[in-house]
């Protein structure tokens, strides 16, 4: 019933605590033990920081590279889900630093040169010289960048943003009902500029959200804010969605229509006026919104007639899905947008893609002549595109800019060097690109749709 003599306890003997290395010193073997384990601690630190170190340059390098090169050099890579992913992931997290770009590739340079001091290493080490190369070239690009927005006529500062990731967005005045299709209510999020009312007019910028015809909604968005301080409204409008059930791509600029028509119906009474409408979209809403323009009064609305659409005065595209047909081939997402949206290839439904296709309505204008007053002057349309471009590659959007200048339409055509899809604004944030092209639809706006009348 007593205590074991092996027990370490209060009354166990001096020899048995001594034995489980207790009231002495500890020895060599034990301490040397400690040092490894520590060594090997900061080993796997430093191991990490070496593997993030890697991972960031050679996404910095990823990025130069996919910006400096013509995007249709990467269609066999583009045919791979995966790949394409990355290469737009990677271009829109470079457009969104911006500026931001040299600072890290400079900063990730002083870390490569440090770590190689550090550890008696050669500075001319592939990843040190690789960071060099990353640094200039992110330098040149740059500069590439804002030397150009200077040409194309935007009023943007050399550093903007100063900081990146900011949202630069205001929220809507209220929501509303547009119409009701398959039972289910179309929303839209309006903005009212200051003084808007029923006796005090105001134009409105119809804007359609982009998604690629499966997903997306209403949101704000940094295009907004200098409208409505020029005096713009903006009706940001959402459309049926395509799934695997249901393909939308009839369905979808009708529902454009829809909200079309309850600015001619319902605007006046919130301080709309039908008279001065613009329509605006990025992605798949530039394609809607170029459609619902040029279509006119062919358009058959899902909610109201056609005869309460109002003529659409100015048009605005960003980077426009205006080619599903070339998309069908080009990358392995675009084949995914076409199965959704249109139901299959442009070879099994031509006629869909006829109709999706912008291209393919630039002369609609031009045949409602005879039976609308003043349909023959197309709405002048802006389009910008990201020269960098993996979703919808520039050379398609560029077809349909020259098809539109030889229907007789005003079109302005811009690409931005370097840019990727959403030109930086992917991560829900203010981009130098989106800067640009922002003061570049203010413009538009303001040359063919403006804000204040004579008289």
């Amino acid at each position: 019933g007593g205590d074991h003599p092996s027990t370490v306890g209060p009354g166990a003997p001096l020899a048995t605590w001594a034995d489980h290395g207790y009231g002495r010193g500890r020895g060599p073997d034990e301490e040397r033990d400690d040092v490894a384990a520590d060594r090997a601690g900061g080993g796997a630190v430093r191991g990490l920081g070496r593997t993030v170190l890697v991972v960031l340059v050679l996404v910095t390098v990823l990025g130069q590279v996919v910006a400096w090169t013509r995007p249709s050099w990467w269609e066999p890579v583009l045919q791979h889900h995966a790949a394409q992913y990355v290469v737009v992931a990677v271009g829109v997290w470079r457009d969104a630093l911006g500026v931001w770009n040299v600072v890290l590739a400079a900063l990730l340079l002083v870390i490569a040169l440090v770590g190689a001091r550090r550890r008696g290493l050669d500075p001319w080490r592939p990843l040190p010289v690789v960071t060099a190369v990353a640094l200039v070239s992110s330098l040149g690009l740059w500069t590439y960048q804002v030397v150009d927005a200077q040409r194309v006529g935007a009023d943007v500062g050399v550093f903007a943003p100063t900081l990146p990731f900011q949202r630069g967005v205001v929220q809507p005045d209220r929501t509303v009902t547009v119409g009701r299709v398959d039972g289910d209510a179309l929303s839209a999020d309006l903005y009212l500029p200051r003084g808007a009312s029923a006796d005090r007019r105001v134009p409105v910028v119809v804007n359609v959200h982009g998604g690629g015809f499966t997903s997306g909604a209403p949101r704000p968005t940094p295009y907004f804010p200098p409208l409505l301080d020029r005096g713009y409204a903006v009706l940001d409008v959402s459309y049926r969605l395509a799934t695997r059930d249901r393909q939308t791509w009839d369905l979808a600029v009708a529902d454009v229509g829809c909200a079309l028509t309850w600015v001619t119906r319902r605007g006046p009474r919130v301080g709309l006026d039908p008279d001065r409408v613009g329509t605006m979209g990025d992605s798949a809403g530039g394609q809607l919104a170029i459609n619902a323009a040029n279509l006119g009064r062919s358009l058959d609305p899902s909610c109201g007639s056609r005869d309460d659409l109002p003529r659409v005065s100015a048009v605005v595209g960003l980077y426009p899905a205006v080619d599903g047909s070339a998309a069908y081939d080009e990358s392995a997402l675009g084949r995914g947008y076409g199965d959704l949206y249109v139901g299959g290839s442009p070879r099994e439904f031509p006629e869909r893609y006829a109709f999706t296709d912008s291209a393919e309505h630039v002369e609609e204008p031009l045949r409602q002549c005879r039976t609308v007053v003043g349909a023959c002057d197309g709405a002048p349309v802006l389009v910008v595109q990201g020269g960098a471009d993996h979703l919808i590659l520039p050379d398609p959007v560029r077809r349909f800019a020259d098809a539109s200048r030889r229907a007789g339409i005003t079109t302005r055509y811009v690409e931005l060097p370097g840019q990727e899809h959403t030109l930086g604004r992917g991560l829900g944030t203010l981009s130098f690109g989106t800067l640009v092209a922002r003061d570049l639809v203010l413009q538009w706006f303001e040359e063919h749709l403006p804000a204040s009348t004579s008289g």
